[in-house]
């Protein structure tokens, strides 16, 4: 099978799409950040970052955002601190990858005077500020990190977990050490130190202590797990570690204070726990890097603006929200409940409750349901209809993921403990019966538990997620829940949603050679208009005129007028009146004598027509060959969406899934019907929205791109960055590979454990020789993880439009020119 050989992004170092305009460059957010870099003397970045993979930046995502709640924060911390004083304050960060991460925030950082000291976490995702109060501007600095990809948010949520890994890490750190103690007092008496020794006695207290301290500190961890999961009828993979762990520890200490040097077994208690735990550490550390890729802040805001007599507001919580409340919503903000508008007029998108990336216009007393979104440029007030318990958002924000099931089946792990138990028990029997006494059957069956503990599964699964994990990030893909791989395997059924899922979140400008031919002063006209404005068509214009539109000193909205469903308009300070709305919503002369050709909307500047702008949906790069290569695989394809049917039917024709496997114009809970009755605990479901949440629980695993809206990102298993689907047949591919090697290690731990049982039953067992075999076995586990992913990481479905233009430029060389079908 030919391997994937598509170019990698110059910036971000992921794969770059075939159709891609450039192809030096996966998007245009990263070639305006790269170009960026370069200009101004930051090349140095791309040698820091080395082989890292970085997000690709999204040119929504160099938008200007909403900073009011950073100006709240800087106000607080420099009144703390007092004029001239050292303020502070700690921001989480979305972006960071590597220490050019950290070199190029520093670099910015101190660029301007005032700043005093930056602490950056890469592996937690934040950044510790310290600046001169009212000498330095932290909104500003902010913006210049969105110039370069970074996005930076409020840090007081993701502060407990950093909390907890930090304090993980301490007792990863604290059992290594426990460890290394165990063994180097446990040495001398493997090499030959006599009983009667002045220190022998001490050498025993302290490799005990060691090894107690390491069950306290470590073992209690496996031990905390194993009983909360046999409290809820669980058998996990925790209960035969903390088994292991408390059995070699009772019989080290009755071997210890009966004077048996052949029950002693400190030292393997130390490095078992050790190992167990740098393996869980290892585990852990890939998913909680991946959910700290993203900020925090949910998308639904805890508050909402209520309007009090004489036209004040007040910030109130959403669960006090009454029935009557009027609501006021700036631009941007979404509609927590249901209710009736107010405001002369709005314009609305429903993105969120169907799908649809159009607009619509509301009037005075019409209803605005709950999570819409005002895309207009000025705020609408909205009287409450309903309580927040009782809308919609609530119930899709309350929702949360699944982690599904377990990497290791109970019946195998029960099966599994009853065969251990069962050995150790008869061959202490048959040591006791056959006259060579108490010490002896006990020291058997001792070794036989400790030798059978699960040691290269505890170290060599985790080792094989991280693998797996750190190979998708070079394709853009985060896994969030560890038990994804196990799940996949069983996926034969992918579930896709449209809007913003299969095709691109905005749509896509049909014509833009509309926008190349305009003069600089009409583009920084339509920059100037479409910079702070939601509506899908603006959004479109935006990203097609590229990234250099980001962070121009005309992204505000003063100036100008927003004519409700018609479109907007914009006086210059030369007095030149620019306007972008509707065809035919203004009379318009033609351009230079041409006829005003068919649109979607009009550019015209004092009356006279500049541009017609065309839109369609378009499908994400290589969907048709990422479906393609799912239906090779065996995959049933489906798409269920809000969206009405011409444009599902459309999408669903370009990527050949038939009309008996798709549907249209579906409510959240009839998407979330769908996928229940499909569900055979194998379907695999990629959405974006919100209306996609209750399908997302329904479904065995499921995926979402990362949209900037916090809301699937945060809930799904994995999620992805960047426009490409090529991905999703090797993120199964990927979980193949990964099965593969862990059914190796469980088949090399098999044939280790029946030899080792049989030696300790035999009665050749020591404890020197199950702490060598011990770590022996580990390694050994851990190379065959390696060498299984290395034998297997070209056997991914290839990348179809690659191969073919290879062929054709093959066939050209040797016979001429080869017709496209």
């Amino acid at each position: 099978m030919k391997h994937d050989t598509a170019p990698l992004c110059q910036h971000c170092g992921t794969p770059v799409p075939s159709q891609a305009l450039d192809v030096r460059f996966c998007c245009a957010g990263c070639a305006y950040v790269h170009e960026l870099l370069v200009t101004e003397g930051l090349g140095k970045f791309y040698e820091l970052r080395g082989g890292t993979a970085l997000p690709p930046v999204a040119p929504d995502a160099l938008r200007a955002r909403d900073d009011e709640w950073l100006q709240e924060q800087v106000a607080a911390a420099e009144a703390a601190a007092g004029p001239g004083g050292t303020a502070r304050m700690d921001l989480a960060v979305q972006g960071l990858t590597c220490v050019g991460c950290v070199w190029l925030m520093e670099k910015v950082f101190h660029s301007e005077p005032g700043a005093m000291h930056l602490d950056v976490h890469v592996a937690r995702g934040e950044a510790h500020l310290e600046w001169q109060a009212g000498g330095w501007d932290l909104p500003a600095y902010a913006r210049r990190l969105q110039q370069f990809g970074y996005l930076v948010g409020p840090a007081g949520e993701r502060g407990n977990t950093s909390v907890q890994s930090a304090g993980f890490g301490r007792r990863v750190g604290l059992c290594g050490a426990f460890a290394m103690n165990a063994m180097a007092f446990s040495l001398p008496g493997y090499l030959g130190m006599r009983p009667d020794f002045l220190f022998a006695s001490w050498f025993d207290i302290i490799a005990a202590c060691s090894a107690t301290l390491s069950v306290l500190v470590g073992g209690s961890y496996f031990m905390e797990r194993s009983v909360n999961s046999l409290r809820q009828g669980i058998l996990h993979m925790d209960t035969p570690i903390a088994l292991g762990i408390g059995l070699a520890w009772l019989g080290s200490m009755a071997g210890w204070l009966a004077g048996e040097a052949g029950l002693k077994y400190f030292d393997f208690v130390g490095v078992f726990v050790f190992l167990m735990l740098a393996g869980r550490w290892l585990q852990q550390g890939m998913v909680e890097r991946n959910r700290r890729r993203l900020l925090a802040a949910s998308a639904v805001p805890g508050w909402v603006r209520v309007v009090e007599g004489a036209g004040l507001e007040k910030r109130t919580a959403l669960d006090e929200v009454a029935v009557g409340d009027v609501l006021r919503m700036p631009s941007g903000s979404i509609c927590p409940v249901g209710g009736v508008l107010t405001s002369s007029e709005a314009s609305l998108s429903l993105e969120w409750i169907n799908g649809e990336s159009a607009s619509v216009e509301r009037s005075a007393g019409q209803a605005v349901p709950s999570g819409a979104v005002n895309i207009g440029l000025g705020p609408v007030e909205v009287r409450a209809v309903e309580a927040w318990k009782e809308s919609l958002l609530c119930r899709l924000n309350a929702a949360t993921g699944q982690e599904g099931s377990r990497a290791i089946s109970s019946r195998f792990l029960a099966g599994y403990l009853m065969v251990v138990l069962t050995l150790g028990v008869i061959g202490a029997a048959v040591w006791w019966f056959t006259g060579h006494g108490m010490v002896t059957a006990l020291q058997v069956m001792i070794s036989v538990f400790v030798v059978s503990c699960p040691c290269a599964l505890g170290v060599a699964v985790p080792f094989a997620d991280d693998l797996a994990a750190s190979r998708m990030v070079r394709l853009g893909v985060f896994v969030r829940a560890g038990s994804l791989w196990a799940r996949l395997l069983q996926v034969h059924k992918v579930i896709f949603d449209k809007t913003g899922t299969l095709t691109m979140e905005n749509p896509v400008l049909a014509n833009p050679a509309e926008v190349t031919g305009m003069t600089p002063a009409a583009r920084a006209a339509l920059r100037k208009i479409v910079s702070s404005n939601l509506h899908p068509v603006s959004r479109s214009l935006f990203d097609a005129l590229g990234p250099d539109a980001a962070f121009d000193d005309a992204a505000s909205v003063d100036g100008i007028e927003e004519i409700a469903g018609q479109g907007l308009r914009w006086t210059g300070l030369d007095g030149r009146v620019w306007a972008l709305g509707r065809p035919g919503w203004a009379e318009v002369g033609s351009r230079a004598g041409e006829p005003v050709k068919p649109s979607d909307a009009w550019f015209t500047c004092d009356g006279r027509w500049l541009a017609g702008f065309r839109f369609t949906d378009s499908l994400r790069p290589e969907s048709v060959e990422a479906c393609e290569a799912l239906r090779q695989r065996g995959c049933k394809l489906y798409l269920l969406s809000g969206d009405r049917e011409a444009k599902v039917a459309a999408v669903a024709g370009q990527l050949h899934i038939p009309v008996t496997h798709w549907q249209a114009e579906m409510t959240p809970e009839g998407k979330a019907a769908r996928v229940r009755q499909m569900n055979h605990g194998d379907t695999l479901y990629i959405g974006d929205g919100a209306n996609d949440v209750l399908a997302l629980e329904a479904a065995l695993c499921a995926g979402s791109p990362v949209t900037g809206r916090n809301f699937l990102e945060h809930r799904a298993d994995f999620y992805f960055l960047g426009n490409c689907l090529r991905f999703m047949p090797e993120l199964l591919q990927m979980a193949v590979v990964r099965s593969q090697a862990v059914r190796r290690v469980l088949a090399f731990a098999l044939a280790y454990n029946a030899v080792a049982v049989a030696l300790s039953l035999s009665g050749w067992m020591s404890p020197l020789l199950a702490a060598v075999l011990m770590p022996l076995s580990s390694l050994v586990t851990l190379g065959l993880v390696g060498a299984t992913f290395r034998a297997r990481s070209g056997t991914f479905v290839p990348n179809r439009t690659q191969e073919r233009r290879e062929m054709e430029q093959t066939m050209r060389r040797r016979t001429g020119p080869v017709p496209i079908s």
